[in-house]
């Protein structure tokens, strides 16, 4: 199955996904509570399409990435994900690419490192990687963190090694004994559910 996650511009827009997941008749799957180590789901199971499957659709709001959204399971959610930013408040891929390339404050990067993260592709994609790349950079910290944060989210094995380096660089700068790498700096990484 693919996957797809869809960043939602407030948790409100919950309400309008719970709306068109009634008008569809999708069948509500479950709904989990927020934890301490997991985040607000309600999970649909969409109708069986014209090849007889079927896809499940979640709202997460979680509280790591600071952004709820639409989390797709499908043989083809690309048919699914077109029509809901008609419905539902969501950000275009387009939107995220903008706020992205603009983004010139902390307060920008801080939500672009995170939406980038939500809408990065499973494979490798140079775009992405500098744009993370260039958030690591960016002098307040706070934007570095996200970034890290964000990252995790993304899984390439090709981001270890700017993590490394950013460990390194920040071991040297500092005078605190040198922690394991993965404990320092490193988040676990998060695929995609």
């Amino acid at each position: 199955m693919k996957k797809l996650r869809i960043p939602m511009k407030d948790v409100e827009a919950a309400a309008q996904l719970s709306s068109i997941a009634l008008i569809l008749g999708w069948s509500l799957e479950s709904v989990t509570e927020a934890t301490s180590t997991r985040p607000y789901q309600i999970i649909w199971v969409t109708d069986e399409d014209e090849a007889g499957s079927r896809s499940i659709v979640r709202f997460i709001d979680d509280f790591m990435i600071e952004v709820p959204y639409i989390y797709i399971e499908s043989e083809a959610p690309e048919h699914l994900a077109p029509g809901l930013p008609e419905f539902v408040d969501v950000y275009t891929n387009d939107e995220i690419r903008k706020l992205a390339d603009s983004a010139a404050t902390a307060e920008q990067l801080h939500l672009a490192v995170r939406l980038m993260a939500l809408i990065a592709p499973p494979e490798f994609d140079a775009s992405f990687f500098e744009f993370f790349r260039k958030s690591l950079t960016f002098p307040d910290p706070t934007v570095q963190r996200k970034a890290i944060l964000a990252m995790g989210y993304v899984g390439w094995k090709e981001l270890l090694p700017v993590l490394e380096q950013l460990a390194k660089e920040a071991l040297l700068a500092s005078s605190a004994p040198a922690l394991p790498l993965n404990m320092a700096f490193i988040p676990p990484i998060r695929p995609l559910l």
